[in-house]
């Protein structure tokens, strides 16, 4: 088994489990993340390093996103 399929299912399973317990929707968040990694692994020409940063980008984002969502009201 090549070891970047490897790395993509597993962002793929980390993204499920996120998905399924912060917005319950776990397979959107997986499909997201295989469709980040295929669309800048062939599309834009990225290697490991870039996919993984794409992924990586992912995670900051939707960490912003509870953030911006969970503002403590003063």
């Amino acid at each position: 088994m090549n070891f970047t399929l490897v790395i993509i299912i597993a962002c793929a399973v980390f993204y499920y489990r996120v998905g399924e317990s912060d917005y319950d929707s776990g397979l959107l968040f997986a499909a997201l993340s295989v469709g980040l990694w295929v669309g800048g692994s062939y599309f834009l020409g990225l290697g490991l390093t870039g996919s993984l940063l794409v992924q990586a980008g992912l995670f900051i984002g939707l960490t912003f996103w509870n953030m911006a969502q969970n503002k403590p009201k003063c």
